[in-house]
């Protein structure tokens, strides 16, 4: 299926059960894994995950969970029931689509990414590629709530190829309320990306500094992790490439001796 065919299917979809959702709006409690919505200072505030401990401004999205390859409405904005006056709350894209490059360790540069991600609406979109872009607002609903899941989407190169990995979108939220705009704030989607991947993706935000090597977390660098190593020694485990050449080998274990002992 391919793209205008797939945002068309989920458009109609997404009409046919308006009223449904509507409802459902006003009577459930705020949805699990939803970024939380709300207004502190006068400025619209991002946090949660819902029912999770708080992400810091970094959330995150998995392509294909509704059952789509390579497109969700995971995560959703929720606002409880009163928080806005009638108005509209819209969405910016603060930078260009960056991807995570686990052999550089960082975000591959905008310019370096020829995916595209389509950011839509029933009938709205955006779709985002190298630059910072405007986005656009939907109403808040009858009861004072928002609670609104947007279409998300990886797009291929002119190709269609679409590489695996972790994908980055920069956001701010703004209000036709006079609220002020949001932090900025972040969520990473995962196209087919190993838990390596995804863990150093997140990893990147984290101000204490690597501990690479401590392959069980505990806090050190010790046997139990040269023991994983060694049992991987010639392999391709992601997670344990420290040096993100594609295979296990002696550059990996001089990497893990380095850092052998406690993490910094």
């Amino acid at each position: 299926m391919n793209h205008d065919s797939k945002r068309h299917s989920i458009a109609l979809l997404r009409i046919l059960l308006l009223p449904l959702l509507l409802f459902a709006g006003d009577a459930m409690a705020q949805h699990p894994g939803d970024i939380g919505l709300g207004v502190a200072d006068g400025r619209l505030k991002v946090d949660g995950p819902i029912g999770a401990e708080d992400a810091n401004g970094i959330f995150y999205g998995v392509f294909g969970d509704t059952g789509f390859p390579g497109y969700t409405s995971n995560p959703g904005f929720d606002a409880f029931p009163g928080t806005f006056a009638p108005g509209r709350i819209g969405f910016n894209v603060l930078a260009g689509l960056r991807r995570w490059d686990m052999k550089l360790g960082d975000w591959e540069t905008p310019t370096s990414v020829p995916e595209r991600m389509s950011i839509s609406f029933i009938t709205l979109e955006r779709v985002v590629e190298d630059e910072p872009m405007s986005g656009f607002d939907l109403a808040v609903q009858p009861n004072g709530g928002w609670h609104r899941h947007l279409d998300f989407e990886i797009l291929g190169d002119a190709s269609g190829e679409r590489r695996p990995g972790v994908y980055r979108l920069d956001l701010s939220l703004y209000s036709t309320m006079g609220i002020a705009d949001s932090d900025p704030f972040v969520i990473l989607f995962n196209y087919d990306a190993s838990n390596a991947e995804v863990d150093a993706a997140i990893g990147s935000f984290d101000d204490s500094p690597p501990c690479p090597g401590d392959f069980d977390g505990n806090g050190v660098v010790d046997g139990a992790d040269f023991g994983s190593m060694l049992g991987a020694f010639g392999t391709e485990d992601p997670e344990l490439d420290l040096d993100g050449d594609g295979t296990v080998g002696g550059a990996d274990v001089g990497l893990l001796l380095g850092s052998w002992g406690i993490c910094p």
